[in-house]
């Protein structure tokens, strides 16, 4: 061999090793930088997780409290709180309404109904002054 294609060896071996080596050390780079990525996006979701979980008992606990506002007890309190002067209902005071089946005679006037409920009244509702 010529010292010419001595050169030219030498030449293409040392290229390719530092193209290997660059591969090499690029590929080493691009996994460091996805590996961070990575670890960011787990402690997002680690404190999207305690997040959640601190909401969940929030929303638990607003849930019992409305249930303990919403007991008759505590509407009747209120009620007398805020001076509303709300009374139970009384079954004169119920309009009964009916829907006409299609193709019958409307009935243009609102009855009341004098016979007796079969079920009880609410336990609260607004009383229509006469």
């Amino acid at each position: 061999m010529s010292t010419k294609n001595r050169s030219e060896i030498r030449l293409g071996t040392i290229v390719r090793a530092l193209l290997g080596s660059a591969l090499i050390g690029t590929l080493g780079f691009l996994w460091i930088l996805q590996s961070r990525a990575h670890q960011r996006l787990q402690d997002q979701i680690s404190q999207i997780r305690t997040q959640c979980t601190v909401l969940e008992r929030s929303i638990g606990r607003d849930h019992q409290e409305i249930e303990k506002l919403l007991t008759r007890p505590a509407l009747i309190r209120r009620i007398q709180e805020l001076r509303l002067g709300l009374t139970n209902i009384a079954y004169r005071q119920v309009i009964h309404v009916t829907n006409q089946a299609p193709g019958s005679t409307p009935n243009s006037e609102l009855t009341r109904n004098n016979t007796h409920p079969t079920a009880p009244a609410p336990p609260l509702a607004v009383a229509i002054p006469r």
